[in-house]
């Protein structure tokens, strides 16, 4: 009895494993010919989406959305986009990435009106489908760095967006290994939200706390 009951343990956490190593791997490589580096130049779109991430204390953007707004700058300046859209926290959850990013591309020299800012991209999940649905984008290059794009692809595709991929990796970032292990861990929950339960968008979530 006791031999059966870890036969059957065994069988079932091989084919638990099996499944969810299956949907990662289908997240990261089903759309891995639509990327491209930073330095290629046959990447062009309507717009850009450059996705958010951490901001220092300072307000100052860290150096992996640092680096994300940099291609995205260098893109619009040498025509490949027309505009480009930053998405990310506008401050109700973490920090005001978006504030951090805008004021970073007008450094940059980026003008104003070619900026599209969605406050509300608390997740990359929730920045694909409002790019979608809410800013109607049809075709976008997405910028981000290796370890998040094969994600952001995935996502960005399901809400019928074309898209191509930019990687922005231009520093040698810290703590990497593990950023790639989150990542690979939320490319299984990407293929559940997109094909079993899509998540609750995190802004009635907000308004149900207030």
């Amino acid at each position: 009895m006791i031999k059966k009951i870890v036969r059957w343990f065994f069988i079932l956490t091989s084919l638990t494993g099996l499944t969810l190593a299956g949907m990662c791997a289908d997240v990261q490589l089903r759309y891995i010919k639509r990327l491209r580096l930073a330095s290629d130049q046959d990447a062009r779109a309507s717009t850009a989406i450059i996705l958010g991430a951490s901001v220092k204390a300072s307000g100052q953007p860290s150096d992996a959305l640092r680096d994300r707004l940099l291609v995205g700058s260098t893109l619009y300046k040498e025509g490949h986009v027309r505009q480009i859209l930053i998405t990310g926290d506008d401050g109700a959850y973490h920090a005001k990435e978006i504030e951090s990013m805008h004021n970073f591309l007008l450094k940059q020299g980026i003008p104003k009106e070619a900026i599209l800012a969605d406050p509300h991209g608390y997740r990359t999940y929730e920045s694909c489908k409002r790019a979608a649905n809410v800013y109607q984008i049809k075709d976008a290059i997405i910028i981000t760095q290796r370890f998040h794009i094969a994600r952001a692809l995935y996502l960005c595709e399901s809400f019928g967006i074309q898209s191509i991929g930019v990687t922005s990796d231009l520093t040698n970032y810290q703590r990497i290994v593990y950023f790639w292990a989150r990542d690979l861990a939320a490319s299984i929950k990407a293929w559940s939200d997109v094909h079993i339960i899509p998540p609750q968008s995190p802004i009635k979530t907000l308004l149900m706390q207030k």
